[in-house]
């Protein structure tokens, strides 16, 4: 919600959409690259949210 600026709901929508896209299952965490390489957000930027 914090990186993408979405509400929760559409912000858990787009966790899933990249779980799909990587074959994972419910639950299982999605890396930092992971979301970059989908959402096309520079690796930085999202860990200056995680700190």
């Amino acid at each position: 919600m914090n990186i993408t600026g979405r509400k929760e709901r559409a912000a858990r929508k787009l966790l899933a959409k990249i779980r799909k896209e990587y074959k994972k299952e419910n639950g299982e965490f999605i890396t930092i690259k992971e979301f970059c390489a989908y959402t096309k957000i520079d690796e930085d930027l999202v860990k200056s949210f995680l700190i």
